[in-house]
Order: structure tokens, then C-alpha cells, then sequence
């Protein structure tokens, strides 16, 4: 799988929250990016994509998304 569809997946998977990729895998989950930041500070993590899965009525804004 593509980091492209792993983070399409993650997106369906995870509405409405920050999510966390590293190496392939879900590493962090959370309503918050400071949640996110805490949690890899926490499992000594770096170099890890960190982004939003905007609901449905968020992306009918289509601001950052």
C-alpha cells in the first residue's frame, strides 16, 4: 500500500481527528494536535506525518483540507 492510500484509509477510518503515520502505521490517534505532539513527545517519536481527517461538514468549507 502507497503512503498515498494509507493515509486516504486513515482518513476513513479516523473522521474528525489528528492522526499520526510513521513507517506505514498509525502510531497516534487524538481530537487534538497538541493531544498528537504530547503522545509522540511521550513514545519518543520524530519524523512522523501528522495531519486531519476533516468531517463531512467541515469539508464543505474546503478550508485546509
Amino acid at each position: 500500500m502507497t503512503q498515498v492510500e494509507l493515509v486516504k484509509k486513515a482518513k476513513r477510518e479516523y473522521v474528525g481527528k489528528w492522526i499520526g503515520l510513521k513507517d506505514g502505521s498509525v502510531v497516534t490517534v487524538s481530537d487534538t494536535y497538541e493531544d498528537v505532539y504530547k503522545e509522540l513527545q511521550k513514545k519518543g517519536l520524530d519524523e512522523v506525518y501528522v495531519f486531519y481527517s476533516p468531517t463531512e461538514t467541515e469539508k464543505k468549507y474546503s478550508f485546509l483540507f
